[in-house]
């Protein structure tokens, strides 16, 4: 890892803005992966079970995450070596107010941010970009609906961007028959995809 990046994740860790713009209660900012990792993922925000573990997807629709590249023929310890984890925000935005669904970071905290994602993307400089839910789709890629844009890879900026539906449990997205059928599509062109980069 070179020491930029070494020294962007140091002053990552330590970030607390939201925190002291009273957004959220404890600000437990997250970034974990290499420069050498062609891949990166960005999700919206890390879960709860992401903040108490200090690393990425491991609650249960990060977990759901995990499978999908298993499918698509990355390996476990693939994510931080391969693939770089990121998100809109680096930080457990909370639940929503009397539910236990995780509240999406608003437009202030994704503002505060959005720097520290800027920075990894120019320092990791992924080939392939991942978009893990519809803010982070809406973000980078494009507002249109999901069933417009899972199963294609775009290309822009020389990289390659393949949208991926949120594998959360709130989302009622991947019931329907013919999502499940898109997302499978998805899982193809990621693996289409790992071929052409990594070779194997």
């Amino acid at each position: 890892m070179s020491r930029t990046l070494q020294v962007l994740q140091a002053e990552i860790h330590v970030c607390r803005k939201c925190e002291i713009a009273g957004y959220i209660p404890e600000a437990r900012p997250l970034t974990a992966g290499s420069q050498s990792a062609r891949f990166m993922v960005i999700g919206q925000a890390p879960s709860r079970t992401d903040h108490l573990s200090g690393q990425f997807f491991v609650g249960p629709a990060g977990r759901r995450l995990r499978e999908w590249f298993l499918e698509a023929g990355f390996a476990p310890e693939d994510f931080g070596s391969v693939i770089y984890s990121a998100a809109i925000t680096k930080c457990f935005p909370g639940r929503v107010s009397g539910s236990s669904k995780d509240r999406a970071p608003s437009r202030a905290e994704q503002n505060l941010c959005r720097p520290w994602l800027d920075a990894e993307m120019a320092a990791v400089d992924p080939r392939v970009v991942v978009l893990f839910g519809g803010l982070a789709i809406g973000t980078f890629l494009s507002k249109r609906s999901l069933a417009e844009l899972i199963g294609q890879t775009f290309e822009r900026e020389g990289r390659l961007w393949i949208p991926l539906p949120h594998s959360s449990g709130a989302s009622t997205w991947l019931n329907a028959a013919a999502h499940k059928t898109l997302l499978a599509d998805a899982i193809v062109q990621l693996k289409t995809v790992r071929l052409e980069v990594t070779g194997q």
